[in-house]
């Protein structure tokens, strides 16, 4: 559908949906990314409903708004985003759903983005010259394991705020959700040890904290400045800091077009690797833990592949 026409049904159904009043056994939540639903799935556990707007297989910039998310947002207690705006589509949403309770400003809206140290925060003022740059900094931080036992904490701590009756149970399931991960990281980061080179190209700005948490290092990007064609200069400019650093890897979102990043790594004798950015964006990644085993996984192979 397209959007200017989804934005005129949404407007037009604002006058009719209100919000549900909050009763029944479990918490309606919902989150704008299948990372946070997994999150809160996991911490919530059988006390809680959770439903994402966006799908794993999607770029979460350009999520279409459609009619029937106003009905899932009317009736929620606590919505989850990621923040940092990067959900430029979400604002019309939580307006049309007419729920106070999650509001920005109010305490059902929850922006993940405040647990954790967010990087890349623009030192000049933004202008569209830069691309789609965020002017709050990077929002791609739930690819830093770490980063998500600090939203798991947050989650467990905002529904033990709205069901104080499951507070023990909340903590209970974030300890286990958070030892998981614990004990899952010394093994991923062991993946790369012995790596002669760790350098890697990146499509997007996507990738900052998964090679910062596992010291890798972006040596460019195919879209230099985000959401614009490169030009055959930048892209020249690419294949020449990746040669120079013998980078060989690019890595690719699966949402994005495969041609600049395919054309810079053929210059620059290297290989691009498509990677899952989300839960969900492949079938057998149905929990936050098995997004970053596989993304750990396919990078160190690739890495490996390339010495």
């Amino acid at each position: 559908m397209n959007i200017n026409i989804s934005m005129k049904i949404i407007t037009l159904l604002c006058l009719f949906v209100m919000p549900a009043v909050a009763g029944g056994a479990a918490v309606e939540v919902v989150t704008t990314t299948t990372d946070l639903q997994a999150i809160v799935k996991a911490v919530g556990g059988d006390r809680v409903r959770v439903v994402s707007i966006g799908k794993g297989n999607e770029d979460p910039h350009f999520v279409e708004p459609r009619p029937s998310f106003l009905m899932t947002l009317s009736r929620a207690r606590l919505l989850f985003c990621i923040g940092l705006e990067l959900e430029i589509w979400l604002k019309t949403l939580i307006e049309g759903a007419r729920n106070l309770a999650i509001q920005p400003g109010n305490p059902g809206y929850v922006d993940c983005s405040q647990a954790v140290d967010v990087k890349e925060i623009p030192q000049v003022r933004v202008d569209p010259s830069m691309g789609d740059v965020h002017p709050l900094g990077n929002p791609h931080y739930w690819l830093d394991p770490e980063n998500g036992v600090r939203i798991g904490a947050l989650v467990a701590q905002k529904l033990s705020e709205t069901d104080p009756a499951g507070a023990d149970e909340y903590r209970k399931n974030f300890e286990a959700f958070k030892t998981d991960l614990e004990t899952r990281i010394p093994g991923w980061r062991a993946a790369f040890a012995g790596l002669a080179n760790r350098a890697v190209a990146c499509f997007h700005s996507s990738w900052v904290y998964f090679t910062d948490a596992f010291g890798l290092k972006i040596v460019g990007y195919v879209e230099p400045r985000p959401g614009v064609p490169p030009t055959g200069r930048e892209l020249a400019m690419l294949v020449s800091s990746m040669k120079a650093s013998g980078a060989r890897l690019i890595l690719r979102e699966q949402y994005h077009s495969d041609r600049f990043a395919n054309m810079a790594a053929g210059k620059a004798d290297g290989k691009v690797l498509v990677l899952p950015a989300s839960v969900g964006a492949e079938s057998g990644i149905r929990t936050y833990a098995d997004l970053i085993d596989a993304v750990v996984r396919r990078v160190a192979e690739g890495l490996k592949e390339l010495q």
